[in-house]
Order: C-alpha cells, then structure tokens, then sequence
C-alpha cells in the first residue's frame, strides 16, 4: 500500500474525527507513515496463538509489560490522575505483576487487564471488550478488499478477528449489584430503584433516602472504593471523586450486604439486600440511534427547549435528526430565548452538532482553535512545546513530560440560516464527554451560547489510539493526547465549567421520585418543575 493511497483513507474518515467511539481506526492511516511504518507500530509483535490452549505465564507478562511500557511512553494522564483520584499507577508495576503471575487462566487474565486499565480512570481508556470489538467491526467498512489495509485496520485483520472469536466465547460480561441504585444530589446518594417499574417501597426503603454506609463503608469511601470496576466523576464544588450514579457491586449472587439510611424523616435504618445479576453494557447511548429528541415550547412565543440525549454516529441518523431540528427551529426562530439541553450526552459525532444545530442556527462564520500536547508523537503537524502560547494555565507535567503539541481547529460556516437572532442556552452536567464536550467547549470558548448546569467530564481531543496485546490480542483504547481549553487547564481534568453554575436539588430530586409514575420524562412541560436548572433560567428569563 503507497503512503498516497493511506492519505487517501484520511481524507475519507476526516469528516468525522469527533466519532470516537468508532473511529479509531483512521490513527492507523495517518498520513505521516507509510505502510510498513504503521504495520511495525501497531502489528510487529502480533503473534497468532492457539488461545484455547491457554496463555503461559510468561506469555501473559509479556502482554502486560508491553501493556505498562506502551502507556508509561505515550499515556498523557498519570500526573492528572494522581491529583484526581491519589493512585498513582506508575508505581504499582510490581502488584500489577503479581496480580498478572497469579492468573490461573485466560479469564482470570482477561479480568486483571481490564480492572488494571480501568484504573486509568479516564473514559476513553478501557479494554475492548468482545462486545464493542463486534459494534467496531460492523462500523468498518468491507467495501475494499484491498488485504493490506485489512491487515492494518484491528477489526479486520485475520488475527484478532479469531483472537476475538475465543474471547467472545469465553468472556461472560455479567456482574452483580444491588436491585436498588443512587442518584449523586448535593453531596448525597439518594436512593432510587434500579428497575423504574419497581419501588423503593418493597425494601422498606423510604422514597429520598439517603445512603450513609455499605456495610462499614462510608458512602464516600465505598464510592471512591470503586475505581477499579467503573469509571468515577468528581465533584468540583466538593472537591472529590464521586460517583453521579452509584451502583453497589457484590462478588456473587449468594452475598448479602448490608445499607444504612437516613430517612427524609432525620431516622437511620439499616437494610440486608442480596444482588441480581445484570449484563453489562458497554454500547451506552452513544450507539443508540433510537433515543428521541424532545422539543417543547416553555413559555409560548418566548423560551423554546430542545434536548439532544445524544450525538448519533451514521451520517444517515445525523440526517434524519437534522430535518427533525430544523423543522423545530424553523417554527421557534422569532423566539428571544433557545435552551439546548445535551445533559447526560456522552458523545458520538462532531459533524451532528454543527450541522445540525450550529450551523442554522448562526449567520457568520465562527472559529474555535485550542491545542493537545502529547508525550512522544513527532509527526507532521506537531510543533515543540517552547512554541505554545504564553501565560496560560497548563498542567504542571508539561514543562517535563511532554514534547510536542498540535492545534485543534475548526470553522463553523452558515448552512440554511434559519433566522433565529435570540440567546442561547447551552444544558451540561458531568454526563457530557467526548463529541458533546466538543459543543460545550465550543459553545464556551467562542460564547456562541451561555453554559448553564454543572461541569463537564471533557474528553476532547484527537481519537483515542490502539495498543494490541502481542499474545492475548487484546485491543486497549487509550488517548495519547491531553487536549487543553482555551485558558490552558487540562480538559480531561477539568472539562467544561458552565459559566452560570447550577446543581440539581435534592427537594426537585425527590419531589420527582414521589411523582415520578404520572410523570413522561419525554415531555418537558411534565418535567420541568421538577428540574432545578431549567427552574432557575426560567426566572431569570421570566
């Protein structure tokens, strides 16, 4: 394969950069490297083994150290994390090691990889799983049967196509957790059920509970205690990790663990529940293309909602959606006010937000330009860390573990124009990641929209790369850059901070679970008293 026919590949992907949960594999054609380079980058240490077998110690050391080596080079994040979480990853190789050499079998390797790489705490690094390797592989296109380029692209290549078949066969995603879950409010962990057709009630738990302890666990602690099964968030008011929505985990079904209470009412209690099995999921919404938009009118002839639960990836949902905006703009472009709520968004396409909703919606061209600094990536387009702007608010890590940077841009031009002239509100809280951060990083830096809500969880930045494990064929996703806002902080590590803060209240909270059975959550006038945030523009729109 010719470096002209990989920039090729480029061009044909670029539209989408911003899909990052699907779109990893264009690194492999960055038109910096010719064929072979990017074959010994990624493949040369690929070997085909009979994984029923079963992986020898030595094999599987060797996977982990190729593993630790990789993200000790090229992982941005360490630093980040040990002033988030206080683990320090680095530093645990030898328990990591240990861990790996007591493995009695390839699931039990399997699992120790992927708690390893959860520890990262940074969403977009995570074990593929057989799940999403199948939902990538379906992505890809199969239209070219040029073999080279399956060789490169991870999803097609011969190898771990068959490395995942036995994964798939042997991996069962299943955990188990309490049948009740917890909502963050204000600092606490509100209860509410797992299943929304089931009540709190059949526990003799108290709609607005509020959980004070798992077994001897104070509800911080167990949360915090949790970094190596889910991916944690932090509370910037408070000033700690946190989980938004808590579950509790058991090791089986026949554990029993034990919750204490604080009623609504000021009295403690204290409840033995046993778990259910679930399945994990690891699609999330980004893939749904099934959730809908909701549109509603606030107040008439003044403030218009549009909530978008997430930026759908296929061009052809992108499309479908977009016909269904801008209708809705269509109807409301004399109204003073648009509040656009992307809460709970975690992402998808980049290309949906600005055709879809910034693009009719502005009638001058709009740039936006930031930068990501990586550790060891000098290719084209990468400048030396000395020639970044001055006086800005970067990591302290830069000056020392990082040497190049390259520029994050993009021009937003007018497309159908629908004449709407008022102000807009932008919704965020820490569900917003990846592409949507993208909108709200957007929306801030270039005040095309005032941010309301809470903060961010980031993930901005080019796709995350691919490091595959030599004997297992393990694919790990990891970024390789640390995308930087406008004022220099580390996005990943503080994300978008709205410009107008505001947090869900525990009295909306619970006013909602009381009601929730004669409440559509797809209708907004339904919801809207019990919002907080909405509440709070309305009255100083009102």
């Amino acid at each position: 394969m010719s470096k002209k026919r990989i920039i090729k590949i480029v061009l044909a992907v670029i539209m989408v950069i911003g899909a990052a949960f699907f779109l990893s594999y264009m690194l492999f054609y960055n038109p910096s490297y010719s064929y072979s380079e990017v074959y010994n980058k990624y493949y040369k240490n690929l070997k085909d083994i009979d994984l029923a077998k079963g992986l020898t110690t030595e094999q599987k050391l060797e996977d982990f150290e190729y593993l630790y080596n990789t993200l000790q080079k090229n992982y941005p994040f360490f630093e980040m994390g040990k002033r988030k979480t206080g683990f320090d990853w680095l530093s645990h190789k030898e328990e990591f090691e240990k861990k790996i050499r007591e493995t009695k079998n390839n699931v039990e390797f399997y699992n120790e990889i992927k708690r390893m790489v959860t520890l990262l705490q940074v969403a977009h690094a995570r074990l593929v799983s057989p799940e999403l390797f199948e939902i990538f592989k379906k992505t890809v296109s199969d239209e070219n049967n040029d073999e080279k380029k399956k060789e490169l692209i991870p999803f097609q290549n011969p190898i771990i196509v068959k490395d995942y078949e036995y994964w798939k066969q042997n991996i069962n995603e299943t955990t188990y957790i309490l049948p009740i879950a917890f909502s963050y409010i204000e600092g606490k962990y509100v209860a509410i059920p797992y299943n929304k057709n089931e009540s709190l009630e059949e526990y003799g738990i108290p709609e607005g509970s509020i959980l004070l302890k798992v077994n001897e666990l104070q509800a911080n602690e167990y949360a915090k205690s949790l970094m190596d099964k889910t991916f944690l968030n932090y509370d910037f008011k408070r000033n700690k990790i946190v989980k938004f929505k808590l579950y509790v985990f058991a090791d089986s079904l026949g554990d029993t663990i034990k919750l204490s209470f604080l009623s609504p009412k000021g009295e403690e209690i204290e409840k033995t529940l046993k778990p259910v099995e679930i399945a994990i999921n690891q699609s999330q919404s980004v893939f749904d293309s099934k959730m809908p938009l909701v549109k509603g009118i606030l107040v008439k002839d003044k403030v218009a909602y549009l909530k978008i639960p997430a930026m759908k990836i296929s061009v052809n949902d992108i499309k479908e959606d977009g016909k269904e905006i801008y209708s809705f703009f269509k109807e409301i472009k004399n109204y003073p006010y648009l509040i656009i709520d992307i809460r709970g968004n975690g992402g998808g396409n980049v290309m949906y937000w600005m055709e879809n909703i910034v693009k009719p919606l502005t009638d001058r061209r709009i740039s936006y330009k930031t930068y990501t600094v990586v550790k060891n990536y000098d290719i084209k387009y990468t400048k030396t860390l000395d020639k970044l702007p001055k006086g800005k608010n970067y990591p302290p890590e830069l000056k020392d573990d990082f040497g190049y940077f390259a520029e994050i841009s993009y021009t937003v031009t007018p497309k159908n124009y629908v004449g709407f002239k008022g102000k807009i509100y932008l919704l965020t809280d820490a569900g917003v990641y990846s592409a949507a951060e993208g909108f709200a990083s957007f929306a801030k830096a270039t005040k095309w929209a005032t941010v309301v809500g809470t903060p961010t969880s980031g993930g901005l930045g080019f796709n995350p790369d691919l490091l595959i494990l030599p004997n297992s064929g393990l694919i790990i996703r990891y970024p390789n850059n640390m995308a930087l806002n406008p004022d220099g902080t580390a996005n990943e590590e503080v994300g978008t901070q709205p410009d107008i803060y505001v947090e869900k209240s525990y009295e909306d909270f619970v006013n909602y679970l009381k009601d929730r059975e004669n409440v559509n959550e797809n209708n907004i006038l339904d919801m809207v008293k019990y919002d907080t945030v909405l509440k709070r523009i309305l009255s100083f729109l009102l």
